[in-house]
């Protein structure tokens, strides 16, 4: 392999590509950890389904899978119901104030986001527009510089409804996830145990194995 190109770099470029290089590592180690985290947190959330159907098991009300699975997704219905009400308003809620305020403003194309009268104004934005902060290194666009700053976090009351209207889609969204995924943790642990509360395993029984008896061990008082 020619390395004759690396020599012929600068030292700016050679940083840029270190950076390039470990951010994409960083991404693979984010995904990676989040991936761990969702099995995780699913597993957890799956126990809840034991708790559902714990009574009825255990009675022996639910004698087949078939009975099992039905019962476990009306009940997991009703949780999700529970669970999921509060976010669903949230977005409602989010979502109608942009629309009133932009019926009574005559503004239909108000961005909430931005940062002159939107949420934006309460963050720090960056112009990653700028053709500057940019340089080319092997046919690709990467970034040489950190963009300069556009905005510092201030108040406008011109963008109080998106104040409200941002953080309500925001938490109702992922309110609403965390109750999805623990709907779908719920139905798999429910078909997991209708396979395993019902299942007669024959993998260790022989019938030429003569059954042992436990012997009486006696004592003797001293």
């Amino acid at each position: 392999m020619n390395l004759n190109f690396l020599i012929k770099l600068s030292e700016n470029d050679k940083r840029i590509i270190i950076a390039f290089f470990l951010a994409i590592i960083i991404v693979f180690v984010l995904f990676g950890l989040f991936g761990s985290l969702i099995i995780r947190t699913m597993k957890w959330q799956g126990k809840k389904c034991d708790e559902l159907i714990n009574e009825v098991v255990i009675n022996k009300i639910i004698t087949t899978p078939s009975q099992l699975r039905k019962y476990a997704r009306k009940k997991n219905r009703r949780c999700f119901l529970k669970q999921a009400w509060i976010p669903v308003a949230l977005i409602v809620l989010g979502v109608l104030s942009i629309i009133i305020h932009n019926a009574a403003t005559n503004n239909w194309s108000y961005n909430p986001f931005n940062k002159d009268d939107g949420f934006g104004t309460l963050l720090f934005v960056w112009d990653f527009g700028n053709a500057d902060s940019y340089t080319k290194v092997f046919g690709l666009t990467l970034l040489k510089e950190w963009p300069p700053l556009v905005n510092t976090p201030h108040f406008e009351v011109k963008a109080l409804v998106s104040y409200f209207a941002i953080p309500a889609l925001f938490i109702g969204g992922i309110w609403y996830i965390v109750a999805a995924q623990s709907y779908l943790a719920r139905t798999i642990r429910a078909y997991k145990l209708a396979r395993t509360i019902f299942d007669k395993n024959l993998d260790n029984y022989n019938q030429n194995t003569p059954i042992q008896q436990e012997v009486p061990t006696t004592t003797t008082i001293q």
